[in-house]
């Protein structure tokens, strides 16, 4: 039986106390929050250990692996806390809201021989998993550009939480970093990165200080080129990535939840989650944040739909079965092996550079 603890017992760590709970060999032993509140709340609900500190919990013998939850300008302290007494970490994203610290926790955790998984829950998205199957299977060819759009609208909010806050959250290129990790993905670690970045129309009351429109262009490895746009500034919100390739292209739609391939006369359309009814249920989430995306936002105590729990559920099956097996599932290799976590600090830290200097920088070529 695999001791599980939580550290952070808010909305997304609830999403992974509830997939612990469908695990056959697998506990919840201890929980923590900085919210003594939240802390008793979740140990009451799933018989933990209510643990006085985050020392304390990664010290308990009960605990062999740690789910860091919390903000993401939180991941680090406890990240390291974990590894330093020995446990298997699955942090959130993104790891660290710094690249030196993203290096100090994927070197330890190599020195630790324990392993630290990226939670970059989009790569179990059934359908990301079937473009990434086409592109292997080279059915469209050399890949070209990859085109990535994540926008919407956000309005004033009740209270100003810390995903709106820049230094909490690192603002939406880091918060909403899913589709830089996708495209290294598919496509490796850019060569080269020029970012722009602002705050167009989020002021005042109700809005936080992070950039509302982040615009990159990336220069890929292979020659081609990727682009990425984010943000909450776009009443015309759209969600896609497209692979273009010398022989079809990929689309992964969102917003709509399907995917498509175009490729020698061929068309084929798939789905985006496991059932039709998952992929309706996150059409009909667009819609009903359509006028404001920050009726969306996770909240501490907010139900979280079906489609994204089962995609959390089947993240806690890869890191459980690796920590049980010692082995990594091919698809999840970079999950686990700190390239996929490093290589998102460095386009992210490069894209940084980028908005400070207002020029096109290197991605350093580091390696974890």
């Amino acid at each position: 039986m695999t001791g599980y603890g939580i550290i952070g017992c808010g909305y997304c760590g609830s999403i992974h106390a509830q997939s612990i709970s469908q695990l056959p060999d697998a506990r919840l032993a201890a929980v923590y929050d900085i919210d003594p509140d939240r802390t008793q709340q979740m140990a009451r609900r799933w018989g933990a250990r209510a643990a006085a500190s985050m020392s304390e919990l990664c010290a308990d013998p009960a605990v062999d692996a740690v789910i860091v939850a919390t903000p993401n300008h939180g991941h680090f302290a406890p990240a390291l806390a974990a590894l330093q007494q020995g446990r298997h970490v699955l942090c959130e994203k993104p790891v660290t809201l710094d690249l030196v610290e993203t290096f100090w926790l994927t070197d330890l955790a190599k020195w630790q021989n324990r392993v630290l998984f990226a939670g970059h829950v989009t790569n179990f998205i059934p359908g990301v998993q079937q473009a990434a199957e086409y592109l292997a299977e080279g059915r469209i060819g050399e890949l070209l550009v990859i085109q990535a759009l994540h926008t919407d609208w956000a309005g004033p909010q009740p209270q100003v939480g810390w995903k709106q806050k820049k230094e909490l959250s690192g603002g939406h290129l880091y918060h909403h970093m899913h589709e830089v990790d996708l495209i290294c993905r598919f496509g490796g670690l850019p060569r080269r990165v020029f970012a722009q970045g602002k705050n167009l129309a989020h002021h005042g009351p109700g809005f936080g200080d992070e950039e509302d429109a982040d615009m990159l262009l990336m220069q890929l490895e292979g020659g081609g080129f990727a682009s990425l746009t984010i943000g909450s500034a776009f009443h015309m919100g759209q969600h896609s990535l497209l692979l273009q390739g010398t022989r079809g292209g990929i689309r992964l739609d969102f917003k709509h939840a399907y995917g498509l391939l175009q490729a020698g006369g061929e068309t084929v359309r798939f789905g985006l989650h496991q059932t039709p009814e998952q992929d309706n249920e996150r059409r009909e989430g667009y819609l009903r944040t359509a006028a404001d995306a920050g009726a969306g936002f996770g909240r501490p105590g907010m139900q979280t739909s079906s489609w994204m729990q089962s995609i959390f559920a089947e993240e806690l099956q890869a890191f459980h079965s690796l920590i049980r097996q010692g082995a990594a599932d091919p698809g999840t290799q970079r999950l686990t092996d700190g390239s996929a976590a490093v290589e998102c600090a460095l386009v992210l830290d490069a894209a940084s550079r980028s908005m400070a200097c207002m020029q096109a920088v290197d991605v350093e070529r580091k390696t974890c």
